[in-house]
């Protein structure tokens, strides 16, 4: 019976918990493909909790790069949101095709390809491909987070030999950004 209970209590706290989701940004500036002229950790934070998704800067560098904090309330970050889906670090459902199920913010919808580049030192590198299904629907909304995902130069994936996401790098405005998760 105790156990019983225990497994309730445990359940019902699990049920009640909210889903947050904390990563960080790094900004990076590369001279050539092969040589990182330098790199400054932690500049952004992106934080998703339930229904929204909040982008500050952490440092001075930090503000420089985003002016003023970000932040989308009442969003649908379920399962078959990209941006969400990334930010969890979850594994890449397929590559080399175009799987159509996915939504930004604002629920802009769009088909999204992971092209597998290459393996090295244990990761495989894949490019994000992202199209935009309905071209018409960005000009009815101001939202910077989908923007910079539909307007990049390019979005690179890291993946374990598992197809599980660890890490992703993106260069926006020939600036490049990469984000981890954090750990705490």
């Amino acid at each position: 019976m105790i156990k019983t209970v225990y497994i309730l209590a445990f359940f019902c706290c699990q049920l009640l918990a909210n889903d947050k989701i904390n990563s960080s940004v790094s900004f990076e500036y590369w001279i050539s493909e092969d040589f990182k002229l330098f790199a400054l950790e932690n500049v952004l934070s992106i934080e998703i909790e339930d229904d929204v998704i909040e982008i500050s800067a952490k440092d001075w560098f930090g503000e420089i790069l985003l002016n003023e904090d970000i932040k989308y309330k009442d969003q649908n970050l379920k399962s078959n949101n990209l941006i969400a889906s990334i930010l969890k670090f979850e594994k890449i459902p397929e590559e080399d095709i175009w799987v159509d199920k996915y939504v930004l913010l604002d629920e802009e919808v769009v088909s999204v390809r992971y092209l597998f580049s290459e393996e090295s030192g244990g990761l495989r590198l894949y490019r994000l491909d992202i199209k935009q299904k309905n071209n018409d629907s960005n000009d009815d909304t101001d939202n910077t987070i989908n923007d910079v995902i539909l307007n990049n130069d390019v979005i690179m994936i890291w993946a374990d030999l598992d197809n599980n996401i660890m890490k992703v790098g993106f260069v926006y405005n020939s600036l490049t950004y990469v984000i981890e998760k954090n750990e705490n």
